[in-house]
């Protein structure tokens, strides 16, 4: 008879095997469009008419998102409803518009200042009136904006604003949503400031007193207590 030897056996234990490796998980970064309204005053049919060729240039830029839509690419305001432009869900507001009176405006889009209850949560408004910059007007915005939130970049004149300085809009604002993404806003918007006043398109309108248009940041006071109360 012939003896197996245990030694000889194969041995039942499986071998340890040395896990898997998991592929790398790739960071992904979602870029939301920027959107952006572009409003103008019903009563104003000149101010429509920029703002309107403004606003239709935008819908053309990759990545923007144009409000009320892509197809009416302008909010008509009425008088005494500034709020439905100041206070939309949008990154970038453009408003072309009249103020009364000089040099300390108390209305903006037909509708006093003290009567603006939205809330401002846009991050950039260029805003295309006489005395936009005035400090009436810088503290209204400021009243509408949360705390919380970083300071409205404003772009806005420091003085009368002719009809002729409207194209200063549309390049502006094509260098804001096109150019870098990263920064404080009031640094973008100086930067696209900048950057369309050395285009050949404002290259004929070199003698207008572009230095007037000022940019501020305008930090919000308004507090959680005053959105409840709204």
């Amino acid at each position: 008879m012939t003896r197996i030897s245990r030694l000889a056996a194969p041995s039942r234990t499986l071998a340890t095997l040395p896990a898997p490796r998991r592929p790398a998980r790739r960071r992904i970064r979602i870029v939301r469009n920027l959107r952006v309204l572009v409003a103008a005053p019903a009563r104003s049919p000149r101010c429509q008419a920029d703002a309107r060729r403004t606003a239709v240039r935008l819908t053309f830029l990759p990545r923007v998102t144009p409000l009320p839509s892509r197809a009416e690419p302008l909010l008509v305001v009425p008088a005494g409803q500034a709020d439905r432009a100041l206070g939309a869900d949008a990154d970038v507001l453009y408003i072309c518009t009249h103020s009364y009176p000089e040099p300390e405006p108390w209305s903006v889009l037909d509708t006093d200042l003290a009567d603006l209850r939205g809330v401002l949560t846009a991050r950039a408004l260029v805003l295309d009136t006489c005395w936009g910059a005035a400090l009436s007007v810088r503290r209204a915005l400021a009243a509408m904006r949360p705390a919380g939130l970083p300071p409205l970049a404003l772009l806005a004149p420091a003085g009368r604003a002719p009809f002729d300085h409207h194209v200063l809009a549309g390049p502006v604002l094509e260098a804001l949503l096109t150019g870098d993404g990263t920064g404080p806003w009031h640094q973008r918007l100086a930067a696209a400031k900048e950057a369309a006043l050395a285009g050949a398109e404002l290259a004929a309108h070199a003698r207008r007193d572009w230095a007037r248009w000022q940019i501020h940041s305008v930090p919000g006071t308004r507090t959680v207590w005053q959105e409840q109360q709204a």
